[in-house]
């Protein structure tokens, strides 16, 4: 079974995924977050940092863009075929509101008809393409429409997080509307929702013995060892596992401070990085109040210290 990594805005950006891959591995495949186009038609510096440059950053790596029209599309399709990348990945499942009402995101499985266009008259296949999506955005039948225009029109494979938009992230991903649709598409899907733990993985893997590609995402961001787990790897010992999950933190760190102006930007990247890496030690809600708390580099280091002298779960 292959594993992919999926998209988490604000966590799973280039820093984090070289230094996961470094240091604890398993994952086979990763998504960027969306890249979209400013309002002057062009792509930020933050979001070039996660394609470019290619060669270093292209191990794995699938890039994924947010669009509503064929001038988006078209723009994408030549920006990652000319950086060399063989595939990229199409948002059609944010949920978000500020994205849902430009009619993108989960917000474009509302217009069909707007779909096919753009892909009968813009894609032209320089690249592969594929498509991360929701049920829908109002309602899990809206899939229905979308599924036939996007195998008819030649992507690679389509992911499917069985939720609705509505939803945001609230409530169970619906397995159940997900094997019906499997039943009729096989592994042209991929799955993607709710895997936090080795269990959850089971209970998807029982209802679909047959299926090929899993995307998981905050599982593996509270257990980095989740992906291993799931693979039957062997897991490290307690003090190798500390020492890894150490190597990650130094690796990150060093990092954004290879980039980043100052104390203030390091830790606005380094603190809300903590919400989920704090999971891994016993003592998980102090940790995360002395690493919130501390101020300039001096007192988050010494945070980070009291944090790796805790327990971690489940050792």
């Amino acid at each position: 079974m292959k594993l992919s990594l999926a998209p988490v805005q604000g966590y799973t950006d280039w820093v984090f995924r070289l230094a996961f891959q470094k240091h604890i591995g398993s994952i086979d495949q990763f998504y960027t977050p969306f890249l979209v186009l400013q309002n002057d038609g062009i792509v930020k510096t933050a979001h070039k940092r996660e394609v470019e440059p290619f060669n270093e950053r292209n191990k794995g790596l699938i890039p994924q863009f947010l669009c509503g029209t064929a001038k988006e599309f078209s723009y994408f399709e030549d920006y990652f075929s000319n950086l060399g990348f063989s595939e990229m990945n199409w948002n059609m499942g944010c949920p978000y509101p500020m994205v849902t009402k430009k009619s993108k995101g989960s917000g474009i499985l509302l217009y069909p008809d707007n779909v096919e266009e753009i892909l009968k008259t813009t894609f032209r296949k320089k690249i592969k393409l594929s498509v991360k999506l929701r049920l829908g955005l109002q309602d899990d039948k809206e899939i229905d429409l979308i599924l036939p225009i996007l195998k008819q029109n030649g992507l690679a494979e389509v992911i499917v997080h069985p939720r609705i938009g509505k939803q945001l992230y609230k409530g169970k991903a619906n397995l159940n509307r997900f094997v019906d649709l499997f039943a009729r598409y096989g592994n042209y899907l991929a799955y993607n929702g709710d895997i936090n733990t080795l269990v959850d993985f089971k209970i998807v893997r029982d209802s679909l013995p047959d299926l090929q590609h899993v995307m998981i995402g905050r599982g593996v961001l509270q257990d980095y060892w989740l992906p291993a787990k799931i693979k039957g790897f062997e897991i490290p010992a307690c003090d190798e596992m500390k020492c890894k999950l150490k190597a990650v933190h130094d690796e990150i760190f060093q990092l954004y401070a290879s980039y980043l102006q100052g104390e203030s930007q390091i830790m606005q990247k380094m603190k809300p990085f903590w919400e989920y890496f704090a999971k891994h030690f016993e003592n998980e809600k102090k940790v995360y109040k002395l690493i919130k708390k501390s101020v300039g580099i001096k007192k988050y280091k010494q945070a980070v210290d009291f944090a790796f002298i805790q327990n971690l779960k489940n050792e």
